[in-house]
């Protein structure tokens, strides 16, 4: 019997160490998935149930999510929570990673789509500094690749996936591009469902890990079939599906496996 581990976040909680200010002020993003953190000052409103905390927040102009700034308020937090650390690029003082309990690294395959998504004055060969740094501090760092970064178009996604391959990773985390509101590409579409099976696919080839689909992907029926060609491809674990897709595994005798947790878990 195939085993899932389905996702259902309820007991992680997003703290942003810089409020809502993103230097970069990403195309894809505009600050937007920022104002639904808890900003780290205000860290006393996490609710009791809480299990464990994404601390992630905006970048500073040279791709860096400033975490070593609030060392204080993270050892704070470390106290009483699992801990998944969103970095963005490494550049100087890594100490407070070494709280981690796991680590979350967007990696981009791409020169041309880090500058024109990100803002960003940075390469690929960046990306994978950052991430054998990070990979020196725990083995419990998980990559994520956003499918369709690019204004919904394929073009970082293989090239990403054949620079991870070459890595002893334990998981890798799939995303798929939303059109966002108030942002540079809110008229974008997602890519076609055909692209990101595709992707899937290539991806299952080469990876020997995990396979993750994470939380990040549109809504709607699209939702089921990213999900469903997630499980065509051997997937282990499934973020945020919908009651319906549970069904259809259910029916189909997979043994689910339920978490309440962020998926890197």
């Amino acid at each position: 019997m195939k085993e899932i581990k389905i996702v259902k976040l309820r007991s992680t909680v997003s703290v942003s160490v810089t409020g809502t200010v993103c230097q970069l002020n990403c195309k894809h993003c505009g600050r937007h998935y920022l104002e639904d953190m808890v900003p780290i000052n205000r860290i006393d409103e996490i609710p009791p149930s809480t299990k464990s905390i994404l601390v992630s927040g905006g970048s500073k102009k040279n791709g860096e999510v400033p975490l070593s700034e609030h060392k204080e308020e993270i050892e704070s937090l470390k106290k009483r929570f699992r801990l998944n650390f969103h970095t963005g690029l490494i550049q100087d003082d890594i100490s407070v990673l070494k709280l981690a309990d796991a680590i979350s690294f967007d990696f981009v395959g791409d020169d041309d789509v880090i500058k024109k998504v990100y803002n960003l004055n940075a390469r690929v060969e960046d990306y994978v500094r950052s991430l054998e740094i990070l990979m020196k501090i725990t083995d419990r760092v998980y990559p994520h690749i956003t499918i369709g970064l690019d204004c919904g178009k394929i073009g970082h996604e293989y090239k990403a996936i054949d620079i991870l391959s070459r890595y002893d990773l334990k998981k890798v985390v799939f995303l798929v591009f939303i059109p966002t509101p108030r942002t540079v590409f809110e008229k974008c579409q997602p890519p076609e469902i055909e692209e990101i099976k595709s992707v899937f696919s290539y991806a299952r080839e080469k990876f020997k890990c995990e396979l993750n689909l994470g939380c990040m992907y549109p809504k709607g029926n699209l939702r089921d079939q990213i999900a469903e060609a997630a499980v065509e491809n051997g997937f282990n674990t499934l973020t945020q599906i919908s009651e319906k897709m549970i069904d259809s595994l259910q029916k189909r005798e997979f043994k689910l496996i339920f978490q309440d947790e962020c998926c890197i878990f």
